[in-house]
């Protein structure tokens, strides 16, 4: 039976959501309706969400190594006891075929992605293999490559790394032999086109936007998104105002300088305590946002607008970011706030291209992923 919420409404799936660290560190129920986070199934369903790829991140800040492949086993085990404890409202999904049936069902298919590779933890190339087929083996679906650090895999885009190592085009090449999207995100230019050099129909970013209409380097260039598009990618619009806007970009910039003393008095009280820590820093980073001018829900439709032009109709989807960013766009303040972005994509663009932006896109290049393996 179809429910339904199916029938008339388009599939929304987000490629990146940030929730499992609430799950982890506060303790969130998901169940209810929470004011802390931006997402809850309750929210989600008021939404129209239909599937979700949720991040596990091992902040390189507090789990480094073997505390990192920990924390990222930690991350999924709470992910994994949500979906049990909710199975009529929650489904772990590793297939195309599995989120169809859980969104025909009424369930929100729940997809795992990895931010940052460094969450396989530090070791050889057989630990580090080892340690990503059991991810696998639990429904991994896309491996981001890098967060804000580069590491043994490849150079990320903020710290003004290089691009992929002899490691990371193994691990690449695994992720096409699984049908494991890769996700270069974060990522530094140059790993992005070593990844388009050795795949095909398997690459995203799961949340950028572009940076030709905001000149940060988590944003990408023109040329990188015709390739993508070319190759049968999709780039994941990103809500964080700092992605969208470069006067938010520079206000968050000099708030966070204005604050650095009080995160190093931060890190030193709570160096043995790192969910205290992360705590104590999310307190802070919270204050650095008051100030904040608030970027308009069109400036996130601008970017998606300019997304379509540049890397195709079929190439564009959205990844929030919710709870991996502190300040959403007027308009966007949590998942049950899809509808408002629908109707103000219908206004700039037919019909089919929003359904392909919400959802379907995504979809397909998880499929696609699937018969490339």
């Amino acid at each position: 039976m179809v429910a339904s919420h199916v029938i008339d409404r388009p599939l929304v799936f987000d490629a990146h959501c940030d929730v499992v660290q609430a799950l982890c560190d506060r303790g969130v129920d998901l169940a209810r309706r929470q004011r802390a986070t931006h997402f809850d199934l309750p929210r989600a369903r008021a939404g129209g969400l239909g599937a979700q790829f949720f991040a596990l991140f091992a902040d390189p800040a507090h789990y480094r190594g073997a505390a990192a492949w920990r924390r990222t086993q930690q991350m999924l085990a709470a992910l994994e006891a949500v979906a049990a404890r909710h199975p009529d409202r929650l489904a772990l999904a590793r297939s195309a075929a599995e989120i169809r049936a859980s969104w025909s069902q009424g369930r929100l298919a729940a997809l795992v992605g990895l931010e940052g590779a460094h969450g396989l933890g530090s070791g050889d190339e057989r630990r580090v293999l080892a340690r990503f087929g059991r991810l696998v083996r639990h429904g991994l679906r896309y491996l981001g490559l890098t967060w804000n650090n580069s590491n043994a895999l490849a150079g990320a885009a903020v710290d003004g790394g290089g691009g992929l190592t002899a490691l990371g085009r193994r691990v690449v090449r695994a992720c096409q032999c699984q049908g494991v999207l890769i996700d270069v995100s974060h990522s530094s230019d140059r790993t992005a086109w070593d990844v388009l050099a050795l795949v095909r129909g398997q690459i995203i970013a799961s949340h950028s936007n572009a940076r030709a209409l905001c000149d940060v380097p988590r944003n990408l260039p023109d040329d990188l998104l015709r390739a993508i598009g070319r190759q049968g990618g999709v780039v994941c619009a990103n809500f964080y105002p700092g992605f969208l806007d470069e006067r938010a970009f520079g206000r968050i910039a000099q708030n966070l300088r204005a604050c650095a003393q009080k995160t190093r008095e931060i890190e030193e009280r709570y160096q043995d305590a790192p969910s205290r820590r992360m705590e104590a820093e999310r307190r802070l980073a919270l204050t650095t946002m008051r100030n904040v001018p608030r970027v308009p829900l069109s400036r996130v439709v601008e970017h998606i607008h300019h997304l379509v032009r540049v890397a195709g109709e079929h190439a564009v989807g959205i990844g929030s970011d919710f709870d991996g960013i502190l300040l959403t766009p007027k308009g966007l303040d949590d998942v049950s706030a899809f509808p408002r972005l629908e109707r103000a994509l219908a206004r700039r663009l037919p019909e089919s291209v929003v359904r392909g932006v919400l959802g379907q896109n995504l979809l397909r290049v998880v499929e696609q992923a699937e018969s490339v393996a």
